[in-house]
Order: structure tokens, then C-alpha cells, then sequence
């Protein structure tokens, strides 16, 4: 093998690790969403119906569940954000990959769909954590002494 070869084969490694990285990162801010998703939406839950047991002011209850709402928002946005910029990235290695390797058939327009659901996933549990806020507010209205 010429130098040139070997340096389109060690570029060619290079390029399908990133396409590697890239996928798995995707995943990864998903997975790590989901598991912080379920601790704030468990721990919003445990204050409201421990509330008494723990001894948290009724005044304090709806300032903190507003608070997980807010911060499971942001960290949606930003895994979201992250899958985006991991799927930007995917695609222009996949471009490099192609380059390198004339054979190498072009990404499929589909190829988006997974990370796409994972977006979707996050959207969805962002929209299901505010109404379910607001359901949690009525509840915590309702503990309120007359």
C-alpha cells in the first residue's frame, strides 16, 4: 500500500467512528433525558402526595413543581438540540464517507427517522409534564386551607 492509500484508509476509519460517535451520542442525551425526565416527574409527584409526611408548606408546593416543569423544559430543549446538532454532524461525515469511498452508496433520506423519534419522544413528555403541572396545581390548590 502507497502512503496516499494509507491515508484514505486511516481517513476512512477516522470518518465512520465519527458517523459511530455521532449516533451513539444521539442516543445517549436521549437515554440520560429519559432517565432525569422520570426522576423529576417521580420527585414532583412524591412532594405532592408525601407533603404532609414531609412537612412542606402547601405555599411551597406549586413554586416547586413549576421548578421541575421548568427545568425538565430546558434540559428537553437542550437534549433536543444536541440530537439535532448529533444528526447535522452524522450527515456530513456520511458526505465525507461517500467522498472517500465512490461505491459507497449516499445517506438515505430517512435516515433521520430514529433521532427524529427521539425528538418527538421529548416533545411529547415536555407537552404531558405541563398539563399534567397544571392538573398537579389544581391538587395543590385543593390542599390549601380555607
Amino acid at each position: 500500500m502507497t502512503l496516499e492509500d494509507n491515508l484514505k484508509l486511516e481517513r476512512y476509519k477516522l470518518v465512520t467512528d465519527r458517523q459511530k460517535y455521532f449516533t451513539d451520542l444521539a442516543k445517549d442525551s436521549f437515554a440520560s433525558y429519559i432517565k432525569v425526565f422520570t426522576y423529576l416527574c417521580a420527585g414532583a409527584i412524591t412532594l405532592v402526595s408525601a407533603r404532609s409526611s414531609l412537612q412542606i408548606d402547601v405555599e411551597l408546593l406549586l413554586p416547586l413543581v413549576k421548578a421541575i416543569v421548568i427545568l425538565v423544559t430546558f434540559l428537553g430543549v437542550v437534549s433536543g438540540i444536541q440530537i439535532v446538532f448529533c444528526l447535522v454532524r452524522w450527515y456530513g461525515f456520511r458526505k465525507a464517507e461517500t467522498q472517500i469511498n465512490k461505491e459507497c452508496p449516499k445517506a438515505e433520506w430517512w435516515a433521520w427517522i430514529f433521532e427524529g423519534l427521539y425528538i418527538l419522544a421529548i416533545g411529547i413528555s415536555i407537552f404531558v409534564v405541563w398539563f399534567g403541572s397544571s392538573k398537579l396545581g389544581l391538587i395543590i390548590q385543593s390542599l390549601k386551607p380555607n
